[in-house]
């Protein structure tokens, strides 16, 4: 028996994968028992975190490296996940939520070329004029534009800059040539299905990036270590591999998430 508790609020951010991810969640949940709301998609980290300072959400589904960007900006990048989160959870202490287990499952950031380019690693293209379409959340973080531009990191002199809206609308733009290079995530199917390349990250720009639920600790404490320990069995459950087939369904194959996640949940014996 799931104990009694309030309404969980769940809002996945506005690409799909986020909205899959928070689906898998919700529908996990429910079949649990518990009383859950799924809100509609809006946003990205910034809206996501600020949703859940000001009552508005109970439980997101989040990166746990761009978490550390938003919340400790200062702080260097760190391909050890148990380094981001001896950071970041006391940064969500502050403000009322816990920061629960991560998951296996990893969506990293990834620098995209086309098949054919003439680099193997990021250093490759530092002089090689690329124009660069990237989100236009990329322009603002450590571990994106800034990055890329330091000369005491990668250096790089893009010709020209385009703003283009995080998902599939980069990789349209990387196979039409409208661009060079485009920051993108490393389980988008369309980095596969297009033949483009992932250049290595040879100065270490790019953290840990496994997907973790954070939720309003006066909400997991109503519920007691139930709801702790099942939310950390389905982190467990999800894997990277199970990350790049749910897009596959969604961007590929035009599914909608709802419905994605529902099949793997049964696949996985976890509606039961």
């Amino acid at each position: 028996m799931v104990p009694e508790g309030p309404t969980i609020r769940i809002r996945g951010q506005a690409f799909s994968e986020a909205v899959t991810i928070a689906e898998v969640y919700a529908q996990f949940l429910e079949a649990k028992g518990y009383d859950v709301e799924v809100l509609t998609p809006a946003g990205f980290r910034t809206e996501a975190i600020d949703a859940l300072q000001n009552d508005d959400v109970d439980l997101i589904v989040d990166y746990i490296g761009g978490a550390l960007s938003a919340l400790a900006p200062d702080a260097g990048p760190s391909a050890d996940p148990d380094e981001i989160v001896s950071t970041i959870a006391p940064l969500y202490e502050e403000f009322g939520s816990t920061l629960l287990d991560y998951s296996p499952a990893v969506d990293g950031d990834a620098f995209v070329v086309r098949g054919d380019a003439d680099a193997s690693k990021i250093s490759d293209v530092a002089d090689q004029g690329l124009i660069l379409g990237a989100s236009a959340a990329c322009f603002e973080r450590p571990q994106c534009y800034i990055g890329f531009t330091d000369p005491d990191i990668y250096g790089i002199e893009f010709s020209d800059e385009v703003t283009i809206e995080f998902g599939p609308l980069l990789g349209e733009a990387l196979a039409a040539e409208e661009v060079d290079v485009v920051i993108w995530n490393t389980t988008a199917p369309q980095i596969g299905a297009n033949g483009f390349k992932v250049l290595e990250d040879d100065q270490g720009l790019f953290p840990a990036q496994n997907i973790a639920p954070i939720i309003r600790t006066s909400v997991l404490d109503e519920y007691g270590d139930q709801l702790k320990d099942d939310l950390n069995a389905l982190s467990e459950a999800i894997s990277t591999d199970d990350l790049l087939a749910w897009n596959n369904e969604t961007d590929i194959e035009l599914r909608e998430s709802d419905d994605v996640a529902k099949e793997w949940l049964e696949d996985e014996g976890l509606l039961d």
